[in-house]
């Protein structure tokens, strides 16, 4: 699907074929790392949040009220806007956040970062909407230490034992954060590195832990599908002249991108967050998407 010209998305939007929808989420007050990724999705709002609550090391679906709602169609991003409110008044660490719109594929839960035994997934399900996607570690509890694991798995052409680089995890205060720091102790990446000539996976197959990383955290696959910025965070005076600061950003695909991304039917959207100015501790995030699909 997609469009051959910007006619197109007129005749869309004219024959009803168009959607909007809105999000909001509330972090935790519970400090996050500055420059590490933050899953919105896991966090309260609209939609529900999602604590990839499921039976362990058992892969599954996330659930379709917890993703951004969307009709049941293949559809293209026209339009996201978003808007990051402080998390006071006169609060300025939020600022920039780099943000990452995610289709949420499969995930493995309640993985135990302070076991060293090998821990082996259960095959339940199978990856959906696509062939593959890129794997996130996502703290489900607070994590005490900087742990080191590797995990196997099926890549993109469907070898199955491949094994991934030593990964250090992060010392996180709460669920929802990143535990993946990639192949040093101080680095930050949303996704985790895979075996030499690997670009993605397909399923896991077990995770082994050779120092401790004390806490709880789930594998999540996911594809993206647009990558933005915002540029300031949403915050007012209490003193003063009492004006508003910051602005809303917004990334248009027919002005900003060379063609609009796909979202397929049944996909299940959330954001990750990379914070550059400080803690998100408290902060808001709100905005809305708007899709529209072929006449």
């Amino acid at each position: 699907m997609g469009f051959i010209n910007v006619a197109e998305y007129a005749n869309a939007d004219a024959a009803g074929q168009c959607w909007v929808t809105q999000f909001r989420k509330a972090v935790t007050s519970t400090a996050t790392i500055t420059s590490s990724y933050v899953d919105y999705s896991y966090f309260a709002g609209s939609p529900l949040a999602n604590f990839y609550a499921s039976t362990p090391l058992e892969a599954a679906y996330v659930d379709s009220t917890r993703g951004i709602y969307l009709p049941a169609v293949d559809q293209c991003l026209k339009n996201i806007t978003v808007m990051t409110s402080a998390a006071s008044a006169t609060s300025t660490t939020n600022q920039r956040q780099k943000l990452m719109l995610c289709d949420y594929l499969m995930y493995y839960p309640f993985i135990d970062t302070d076991s060293t035994d090998q821990q082996d997934m259960i095959q339940t399900v199978t990856i959906p909407r696509y062939t593959s996607g890129y794997v996130m570690a996502i703290a489900q509890s607070a994590s005490s230490t900087i742990g080191q694991f590797t995990f196997t798995y099926t890549n993109q052409d469907g070898v199955a034992g491949r094994t991934s680089p030593n990964i250090f995890t992060q010392i996180v205060a709460g669920g929802g954060q990143s535990v993946n720091a990639n192949i040093s102790a101080n680095g930050f990446n949303p996704f985790l590195p895979l075996q030499a000539g690997d670009s993605s996976v397909r399923s896991i197959e077990s995770v082994t832990f050779t120092a401790v990383g004390g806490g709880l955290m789930a594998l999540v696959i996911v594809k993206p599908i647009q990558t933005f910025v915002v540029n300031a965070e949403c915050r007012r005076t209490t003193s003063g002249n009492l004006e508003s600061y910051g602005a809303a950003a917004s990334v248009d695909s027919v002005i900003h991108r060379a063609a609009a991304p796909v979202i397929k039917s049944g996909a299940i959207l959330g954001l990750l967050s990379k914070g550059m100015g400080g803690s998100l501790a408290s902060s808001i995030l709100v905005g809305y998407i708007e899709t529209l699909w072929s006449v």
